[in-house]
This record gives C-alpha cells, structure tokens and sequence, in this order.
C-alpha cells in the first residue's frame, strides 16, 4: 500500500516526533510512505529526507478559513496517488480529509493529536468532517472520550493509538551539585511554561536550576518574566535541541506544566531516562503517570500546589527521587514502543484497506 501522512507542519513538536519514531527503523515498515506538510518544513523535513522516505513541504497558508487549500490538496492527492490518506492536526484533517474524499481515495483516517478546544460551530464542523473518514485516531483514551462526549465522533469511529517513544540510546546520567529541573517543549502559552517559571521563583534555595529546552512564539516574553521574577541566573534557556535527551539525562526532575496535552510524549522520554516527572493532571498524562508511584501530578491553574510540590520533591532523598524514576521507567519500556506502535498502526491499514 502506498500511504500518504498528512500534518500541518514538519518542523518540530509532538506529531513530528511521532514521525521520526514511527520511521527510525524503516526494515520494521511493510507498506510504502508518503509525509506532507500544508504549511512549512524544517527539522523534521530533513530527517525524513536523510531517511530517503518521500516529502512534500506545499508552504501554503494552513489556517482553517484558507478553503483553497481543500483544492489544492485535492490536486496533490491525486497526483500522489495514495491508497490511503492519514491525516493528522486540525488544519490538515480539515482541508485534508475534505480533499482526499473529493480525490476518491477510499480509505481515509484522520488523527487527533489533542485535546480540541472547539466552539459548538466547529465541534458540528468536524463531526461533519469526520463522518468522510475510516478511522479517527486518537493518541490517548482522554482524547478519544472527549471527541466522543463532544459528538465530533462517535464511539465506533475512535481507535487509540499511543504514541510511539524512541528508545534508541539512554543517555548517561551526571551528578552535580545543584539541583537540576529540566522542561522540553514548544514555548507556546498551552505549554504554561510561565506558571512553571512563576512557581520557581517561589523557591528560594539557590542551588536549585531550571533549564528550559525549546523555541516557540512565547520565548521573549518568557525570558522578559524570567528576568523581572528575578530567577534569569537559575533559569537558562536552550532553544531548539536535536537530541533534547542530552538535557533530560541532566535532570533531576522532569517538569511538563502543559494546560492541555493530548498524550505528553516528553514526560514518557524522561521516563525511559529513568528521570522523575513532575506533570500537569490533564489529558492523556494521568493515563501512564500515577500520582506518587512513578511520578507526580498538579493541577496547571494552581502556582501555589505546583510551587509546594517541587519544594515536596526537591526535599526527597535521591533514593526516593530514583525509586519513582526506575518505576516510571519499567511503566513505560513496553508500553510505548516503536516496534508496537507500528504493528498497531499497520493493523489498521490493512483491516480497514483489506
């Protein structure tokens, strides 16, 4: 089968990191794969291409309102000559799906990657849209009993596919004197990176650092709070990283205060570092991050709960913090594989493809 996957962009985040997992090991594919991006390209353009898979960056106009992408993707799509379209993010399962049923492609699966925060108009919208799919995949059983509470979906139409993890390489672990906090992600206001920043400031021992690994729209002004909370010399802000792995072997602990997540990828690969996580109770996360077992949970709204529970774990005897970091790391070894990410999602293909 010829399989085109269809995103929004091919830069850097959680769907890009599900493609470079999903293709590390191109022997395990059975089926022949397409990507394309609506909009732009970037990091993760480039691996695919290393990797000698095939990909398209149309460097078009994503947002929803632009309806002409529905024609262009349709001209694409026939062009490409997919048997099945995979579809995944808002603006590509829009304008994607729309156009792959207008191309005749008979299989059709959409993926969503969050947790939507739809108006009643757009939750009809995509209800509507979705009817035109196969399949809705979703990445976490949160995801999917949302879409399904919202009518976007009904009960039949949803799978859950967890997000595969790539587990290639374990990074060695170094000791230092200071205590190291690390977060990785897109600097985005959903990501909540600001309440993080607010909450350490509370705490006063100097020997504690936090290390943020990421780029986004908020990065300014993030930097700006960092230096009027006064914490800009314990706060150091890397940027983009292509092996963030490098810095999470670093921590001590693994922040991700997300408002929303859909699945939370990067607390599963500071699980596999065997680092403890500290992590927003939204979404998909409490489905594999058990509250005092192999990590933490707070509620994002609340500085004050999130300050209290770094001051809680920071006061934990390094047997304590490694005892939580070995138990998140047995959790997720299994369950978030490449090899069973692919088995499950081929599966699909072919049951519905035939």
């Amino acid at each position: 089968m010829k399989i085109l996957r269809l995103t929004t962009l091919l830069d850097f985040g959680g769907q890009e990191k599900q493609y470079l997992s999903f293709t590390e090991k191109p022997k395990l594919l059975n089926h022949q794969y397409i990507f394309a991006a609506i909009g732009f390209g970037g990091n993760a353009e480039n691996v695919l291409r290393d990797r000698g898979f095939p990909v398209y960056v149309l460097n078009r106009n994503f947002s929803i309102r632009n309806l002409s992408n529905i024609f262009f993707l349709y001209q694409f799509i026939r062009k490409v000559k997919p048997d099945v379209v995979h579809t995944a993010a808002a603006e590509a399962n829009f304008h994607g799906i729309l156009a792959a049923k207008l191309a005749g492609v008979k299989t059709i699966i959409g993926e969503e990657i969050g947790i939507p925060n739809h108006s009643s108009i757009a939750r009809k919208i995509f209800s509507a849209v979705y009817r035109l799919t196969n399949k809705v995949i979703c990445v976490s059983q949160s995801v999917k009993s949302h879409l399904v509470q919202t009518g976007e979906i009904n009960k039949d139409k949803g799978v859950v596919v967890y997000n595969p993890v790539s587990f290639s390489e374990i990074y060695c672990r170094k000791t230092a004197d200071t205590f190291m906090m690390v977060y990785v992600g897109r600097l985005e206001k959903v990501k909540n990176v600001d309440t993080l920043l607010r909450a350490f400031s509370k705490i006063q021992n100097i020997g504690v650092e936090l290390t943020i690994v990421g780029d986004g729209r908020e990065r300014v002004h993030l930097e700006s709070l960092a230096n009027e909370l006064n914490i800009l010399k314990r706060v150091s802000f890397k940027g983009f990283q292509k092996a963030p792995a490098n810095f999470i072997a670093l921590a001590d602990l693994f922040v991700l205060p997300s408002y929303s997540e859909g699945f939370g990828i990067a607390a599963v690969e500071a699980m596999f570092q065997k680092v403890p996580v500290l992590c927003s109770n939204v979404g998909g996360i409490p489905e594999f991050v058990k509250e005092n077992e192999n990590g933490w949970l707070f509620n994002p709204n609340d500085i004050d709960e999130l300050a209290s529970k770094l001051e809680s774990i920071i006061l934990k005897t390094p047997e304590e913090r490694k005892r939580i970091g070995e138990k998140g790391y047995t959790d997720v070894i299994d369950q978030f594989t490449v090899e069973k990410y692919i088995k499950n999602l081929e599966n699909i293909y072919s049951e519905i493809h035939g």
